[in-house]
């Protein structure tokens, strides 16, 4: 921005009112301050006046105390002649509330005004600070005056004056005179004092003790003195109530201090016009170069065309795009030199319509051709050229180079073409649906030849996953079959959220893991039948000795019947009954256990499940001379299985642990049980003491054993029995040599 002048110029002239108005106000501030040390001055010599008189007044009326507790201790006085002499001081002290002699004791003797009880105005014989003050004057025996002490309601504050008397050594007690403090002020301060200036009694601290609505901040003039005899820090302090002040100088600092601040205003008020036509010229200048940097700044292309079809101005984006010169351009009308030859015709065409104004709203898709003959493609837009005073001064056309965003478009299309096959293609029926609405956006072939729409434009897949859903397996209530259905959320082309949703047929796939769940029972239930062909001669044996018993037993009952003797009767007749009972036991395991019949899951006893295992292998534990110890924790959850699966899982287990033992010695042969709740399932571990397995990676396989008798199915459905109750069967080295089978089944939660 250009300078308005000498910048010193205006300087100086504000530096030269700033001086006089400087010099005008030093000089009324002195004067102010010669007149405010008059004051103080004044305002010390009235204070220490007062000091001195109320001192010389305090210090008359002690006197005349001292002379009563003189007299008390001579036996001078009696009770009229204290009476009147202390009358005769209250009525020339106002200020003076009582005179009274306590002896020793603290109690009162004498004293005005005479009244029956203490009155309430007057500070209380027993109180503590009294009592204070009497004890020091008594062990000190000099006067003493008391603390600050507020009596009466309201609370006026009072000091008390203690002459003690002593008769040689001896303490007779003291002779006290209670002053109000507040009418200390009203009695002993002149008129014009009080006329002049603000006064106030302040402790210590600096409390204001008299009067009450005394001011404790002053801006002005203000001194305060202590006043002794009283002591204890009170002060007297007086304030200057109004300051004097020159007025003629005050209206002569107030007119000049006017006038200079007009003329610094006028000065002001001519610079800013100065300086806001100059900044308007350098806006102006500002501006044109501003819009000829955005115009040449431009990476679309900009014509400007009279009336009669020339071109008048091209910006720099334009000529970059044809590869040519303002001066080559400006002038030229048509044909441009930029137009290719075959396409002059359209150029030409699209010429003259704008010359026309009738430039459709999507503008000119044309083909332009660069210097070095390069061809591109442009879409031009046109309107009227109207200038300031509203005149039609011809058209004005804007170009963008759409060679690139052509060509994208292009590579869009033919992607979009090319996923499409590949969606057309596709097995699983592929959708996408409005979140809201259910509406269909898309569709491939095979959804629509495996779901057709209830109504126009309503998905028929829309109830078969739950909103929220990813995914479920689901049945088409029309067909039948089954399909995996999958869904996302996704942002259609639109902007709009939508459901991308794949359904696959599978079937064939449930067909198949129905059919090898059956194959699983079936395996199941062979093995139970070969565990019990294997278990068939011990518990032939088991069986025979119950009904042998049973036999016996019924012969006894025949020879004790021919006898009469009815009560051995009864007892042979029981054991028969827990005989059959144990046989019927017995069957009914075996039957339960090989019998074949659907999986169903609910909630077991873990220790009823081992019973029966272990009632099936008792016989077995006897011929290979095993022991099987339970160590299970109490009290137990309750677990969520089928019982007759988990009892197999537990016969084959404790089964193996018997015959991996063969070979250990029988005090070593023991198969130990554990079971134990840990967090939201149970625990259970199988461990026996054998030779340990070699292949821990193959030992689940199908038909995989270490026996040479073994099928090599047991573990796998084992396992399998146990993954179907959510759970894993794992293996791993007994400490005590060995194997541990290890699995984990859920608890029922209460």
């Amino acid at each position: 921005m250009r300078r308005i002048g000498p910048h010193w110029l205006w300087w100086l002239a504000y530096i030269s009112i700033s001086l006089v108005l400087l010099a005008l106000t030093s000089f009324v501030w002195l004067d102010y301050r010669q007149a405010r040390n008059a004051q103080n001055t004044v305002l010390s010599q009235d204070l220490l006046w007062q000091e001195q008189g109320l001192r010389l007044h305090l210090q008359t009326n002690q006197n005349a105390i001292e002379n009563l507790a003189y007299g008390i201790a001579a036996n001078a006085l009696r009770e009229e002649d204290f009476r009147a002499r202390a009358d005769s001081l209250l009525r020339a002290s106002p200020e003076m509330l009582s005179v009274d002699y306590v002896n020793s004791s603290g109690n009162r003797v004498w004293g005005l005004p005479a009244y029956s009880s203490r009155p309430q105005s007057l500070v209380p014989l027993e109180d503590p600070l009294l009592l204070e003050v009497l004890d020091g004057a008594a062990t000190l025996g000099y006067v003493l005056y008391s603390n600050v002490i507020l009596a009466g309601e309201p609370k006026v504050p009072q000091m008390m004056l203690v002459v003690p008397i002593f008769k040689g050594t001896v303490y007779l007690g003291s002779v006290l005179a209670s002053y109000a403090l507040p009418a200390i002020l009203q009695q002993r301060v002149p008129w014009w004092m009080i006329q002049r200036y603000d006064l106030s009694l302040l402790d210590g601290k600096g409390n204001v003790l008299a009067p009450r609505d005394a001011h404790t901040n002053f801006t002005g003039i203000s001194r305060a003195v202590g006043f002794e005899p009283l002591g204890h820090g009170l002060k007297l302090r007086a304030s200057v109530r109004h300051e004097t002040t020159s007025i003629t100088q005050l209206w002569l600092l107030g007119v000049v201090f006017i006038l200079l601040v007009s003329l610094f205003w006028a000065l002001r008020l001519l610079r800013e016009r100065m300086r806001q036509r100059q900044v308007a010229e350098d806006a102006l200048l500002d501006e044109m170069r501003f819009r000829a940097a955005m115009e040449d700044s431009l990476t679309t292309g900009l014509l400007a065309i009279n009336t009669s079809g020339h071109l008048i101005y091209a910006n720099l984006a334009f000529c970059s795009m044809v590869g040519r010169t303002q001066a080559e351009l400006l002038g030229k009308s048509s044909p441009m030199p930029y137009w290719a030859p075959e396409e002059l015709s359209v150029c030409a065409g699209a010429w003259e319509s704008l010359l026309s104004g009738e430039c459709p709203v999507s503008g000119f898709a044309l083909r332009f051709m660069r210097r070095d003959g390069e061809r591109f493609d442009v879409r031009l837009y046109s309107s009227r050229l109207v200038d300031g005073r509203g005149e039609h001064r011809g058209w004005m056309a804007s170009l963008y180079d759409v060679t690139e965003l052509k060509s994208e478009r292009e590579a869009l299309a033919e992607s979009r073409k090319q996923l499409l096959t590949v969606l057309e293609g596709l097995d699983a029926a592929v959708s996408v649906f409005d979140v809201d609405s259910g509406v269909v956006r898309y569709r491939n072939r095979h959804h629509s030849d495996t779901f057709p729409l209830l109504a126009d434009g309503e998905c028929c897949m829309w109830p078969l996953l739950p909103l929220g859903g990813v995914a479920a397996e689901r049945q088409d209530p029309v067909s039948g079959r089954w399909f995996l259905v999958q869904r996302r959320r996704i942002q259609w082309v639109d902007g709009h959220v939508a459901w991308l949703e794949i359904a696959a047929d599978i079937t064939e796939r449930r067909q198949q893991a129905e059919d090898e769940r059956s194959r699983e029972e079936k395996l199941q239930h062979t093995a139970r039948l070969v565990s019990m062909g294997e278990l068939a001669s011990s518990l032939a044996h088991e069986l025979n000795q119950p009904l042998a018993a049973i036999a016996g037993y019924a012969a006894a009952g025949e020879e004790i019947l021919s006898r009469d003797e009815q009560h051995s009767v009864r007892h042979i007749l029981a054991k028969m009954g827990e005989q059959a009972r144990r046989a019927g036991q017995i069957i009914s395991g075996i039957r339960n256990f090989s019998s074949r019949r659907a999986s169903r899951s609910e909630p077991c006893d873990f220790a009823e499940l081992l019973a029966v295992p272990m009632q099936l292998l008792e016989p077995m534990a006897r011929k290979y001379k095993s022991r099987i110890v339970l160590d299970l924790a109490q009290p137990l959850p309750k677990v969520m299985g089928d019982g007759v699966m988990l009892e197999q899982v537990l016969f084959n287990l404790i089964k193996n642990g018997m015959e991996a033992m063969v070979d250990t010695p029988p005090m070593q042969r023991e198969i130990k049980v554990t079971a134990y709740a840990s967090k939201d399932c149970l625990e259970v571990c199988v461990a026996d003491r054998g030779s340990g397995i070699e292949n821990p990676a193959l030992l689940f396989q199908s038909f995989y054993t270490s026996k040479p008798e073994g099928m090599g199915i047991g573990l796998n459905i084992c396992r399998s029995v146990i993954e179907q109750h959510q759970g894993h069967l794992k293996i791993q080295a007994n400490p005590d040599g060995g194997s541990c089978f290890i699995f984990r089944l859920p608890i029922v939660l209460s």
